[in-house]
């Protein structure tokens, strides 16, 4: 497994244990608002922050997501 695959795990347990959620109730949630991909695709950025940081930067992402903001590279939205 690679570096981001471990560290990938790492969040979907810390967001678990955080928001008091069981192992599949975080794994759906994560497929649900497609947490994977944006984890792997801030991998850089994400792996160099705390805890707290990491679920409120998955929280915040969700938000978005709920909003109706194009996902990550969705390049549907250009014309």
């Amino acid at each position: 497994m690679d570096n981001e695959g471990k560290f990938l795990i790492y969040c979907i347990e810390r967001y678990r244990n955080i928001k008091g959620l069981t192992g599949a109730e975080a794994i759906k949630i994560f497929n649900e608002y497609g947490i994977m991909d944006f984890v792997r695709q801030f991998f850089d950025i994400l792996h160099i922050n705390g805890d707290e940081y990491i679920v409120k930067e998955i929280d915040d992402y969700i938000s978005e997501q709920k909003a109706g903001l194009p996902r990550l590279n969705d390049n549907s939205q250009q014309g």
